[in-house]
């Protein structure tokens, strides 16, 4: 799963450095409105008197209108603003979303390989899609309805305010869309949980016993279009009659009981995680075992989110951790800790050999107190297997990390803590051992495993970001809707929408991350059939004017799409349906987002609001 670079950065250091673009989103606004405003006025009116008029109404708003909000007048506008949408037929978005749920059978590949990732994936995408699109109908026409049926007069002329006429409507669709999001929340886990339950059995008679080990193998039953191998040892058996597991299969395995004479298949497990991922920080040793500025290699791939590593040199990727302590990996009760390591490598072959077979790699837990000596700082190398779009765990028992004697050759048990770990971090070099194959990984890629958190917790987490979007939307929608009309309001908050999500897009354009250029450039490739990696073969006036008109765009687009919320940072679906917990201080950046912009917009919308002339 790809990771945001900016998900790495504390709380705290983010919000130092974006409140700075917040406050320069509201004054840009506030000046804007002040400019505007000033303009219209003093058409109709002389400069000074508007400059007057202009002044006294930021008095106004901060001296008498938002001092003096009533929560009972907002929510009287709230329940008008439910009442309107409840007449609008709202519930048919529920209706459409269980009848999706009824006949995903028919478009989802019920042989998928992740199963667990293809229902969540698709029940959280159809939540998001059409609660966004509930949310952009309903804010966009109400106020531009209100205004052409003459209602809104009935309302003017009571004293109620006009933020507490914008709140009235954002809060009023908020409820709405929240009641539909929790319908759609509860559905969802229902369908997922059904979706992937399933029975297997196995037949006492088909079992292979090897009578040196004790141990028996064999296959489930066939259920949910797959089977699993599985391994019994009976003299393992616990309280709960526990003799063995499955292999993994379609990202689950099953526990094994004995009761009563007969072998019991239980529930899946491992397919609805919230693993919770302690991250390092990631640098690279050259081919030569020297520190390497650039990172890792190029293998030629256009995305360089990874980077790689050579097998058979002394090339290796060096992930260091912090605040390490032995009660996060040993149990109560337990003498013996494990370090659970999680490695998502990937694999490039430059010799094709056995396609089938893994690469081989080795772990070393070095002290990263680079005073001491080689021999006291490394570890044995611990050896694994890598293959590609396969996650390798790796548990190192602290019973199993050893060190080579330097008088004697031996290996020698040695204390993870007491040897290794320095201030609380450990650094876990891995190299590639097989000659002309390569490892790739980002620092997202190789973590150590905490204790797991809750699925549900993690579900209701990744709704959260979802009802954000929609608060987001309805800010935006009811914002155009108090000086544009219904459709033109609609199309607004459709294009700040696509700017939010592709302005990360823009920036790698501009940076040369993605390749092919600007929306010019882009189209002379298509026209002169020029690959987008490949340099422009134009005369180098056509060049300068080609760059020159796209750099205007995109710092144009750029600048616009600044303004937008970043929609993509809310969209969590791939950390659940890959088993990712979401950390606080993702949520905690998304709602200071939120609550930022709720209260930009509702103060640019109440100046707007006040200097529209509703009765003309």
């Amino acid at each position: 799963m790809v990771v945001d670079q900016s998900e790495f950065e504390s709380f705290g250091s983010w919000f130092y450095i974006y409140m700075v673009d917040f406050a320069m989103l509201a004054l840009f606004m506030l000046v804007g409105w002040a400019i505007l405003a000033f303009a219209l006025a003093a058409i109709r009116n002389s400069p000074i008197r508007a400059a007057k008029m202009i002044a006294g109404t930021i008095k106004r708003a901060f001296m008498v209108d938002f001092p003096s909000t009533s929560i009972r007048r907002t929510m009287a506008m709230s329940r008008l603003a439910i009442q309107e949408a409840i007449r609008n037929k709202v519930l048919i978005i529920f209706v459409l979303f269980v009848a999706l749920l009824l006949f995903a059978g028919w478009f989802l590949d019920v042989e998928n390989d992740h199963p667990a990732r293809l229902y969540l994936g698709f029940v959280l995408s159809a939540s998001t899609y059409l609660l966004l699109a509930l949310a952009m109908f309903l804010s966009a026409f109400s106020l531009p309805n209100d205004i052409k049926n003459r209602t809104i007069y009935t309302i003017t002329t009571k004293p109620v305010r006009a933020h507490e006429i914008f709140l009235g409507r954002v809060f009023g669709f908020a409820a709405v869309g929240t009641l539909l999001l929790v319908l759609m929340a509860s559905v969802s886990y229902g369908f997922v949980i059904r979706g992937l339950d399933h029975e297997h059995t196995i037949d006492k008679t088909a079992i292979e016993w090897d009578e040196s080990t004790g141990l028996g193998t064999g296959k489930t039953s066939l259920d949910g279009y797959h089977r699993h191998d599985f391994t019994i040892n009976e003299k393992l058996k616990n309280a709960d009659g526990l003799v063995g597991t499955t292999e993994l299969s379609k990202g689950h395995a099953h526990n094994i009981y004995l009761r009563d004479g007969d072998y019991i298949v239980g529930p899946p497990t491992g397919d609805l995680l919230a693993r919770v991922p302690v991250y390092g920080k990631l640098s690279f040793l050259d081919r030569y075992g020297q520190p390497s500025e650039e990172g890792g290699l190029n293998v030629g791939k256009e995305w360089t989110y990874r980077s790689y590593i050579e097998g058979n040199t002394l090339s290796t990727a060096i992930w260091e951790f912090e605040n390490l302590t032995k009660e996060m990996f040993v149990t109560t009760g337990s003498d013996d800790g494990v370090l659970p390591l999680e490695l998502n490598l990937r694999v490039f072959r430059s010799t094709k050999g056995k396609i089938e077979s893994r690469i081989h790699g080795e772990i070393l837990l070095v002290n990263p107190e680079e005073t001491l000596s080689s021999v006291d700082r490394f570890s044995a190398p611990i050896p694994f297997e890598a293959d590609e779009f396969v996650t390798s765990q790796v548990n190192i028992k602290f019973s199993d990390i050893r060190r080579q004697n330097p008088v004697t050759g031996e290996l020698q048990n040695i204390d993870l803590f007491k040897d290794l770990v320095d201030s609380g971090k450990l650094q876990v070099h891995i190299r590639c051992k097989d000659h002309a194959q390569f490892f790739g990984m980002a620092r997202a890629d190789v973590y150590i495993r905490a204790p797991e958190g809750s699925f549900e917790a993690n579900l209701i987490k990744c709704y959260l970001g979802i009802w954000m979007q929609m608060l987001l939307v309805i800010l935006l929608g009811v914002f155009f809707s108090t000086f544009l009309n219904g459709i033109v309001a609609l199309i607004s908050s459709v294009a700040i929408v696509a700017m939010g999500l592709f302005a990360g897009f823009i920036g790698d354009i501009q940076t040369g991350e993605a390749p092919g250029g600007g929306p010019i450039e882009s189209i002379v490739r298509n026209i002169t059939q020029q690959g987008a990696t490949l340099e422009l073969e134009m005369g180098d006036t056509a060049i300068e004017v080609i760059e020159s008109l796209d750099g205007f765009y995109l710092n144009t687009m750029e600048s616009l799409a600044k303004l937008a919320p970043d929609f993509s940072k809310f969209n969590m679906s791939a950390k659940v349906a890959y088993g990712y917990d979401i950390h606080l201080n993702l949520i905690l950046r998304q709602l200071v987002t939120t609550m930022v912009y709720f209260f930009v917009l509702v103060l640019a919308g109440y100046f707007i609001l006040t200097s529209r002339e509703i009765a003309a």
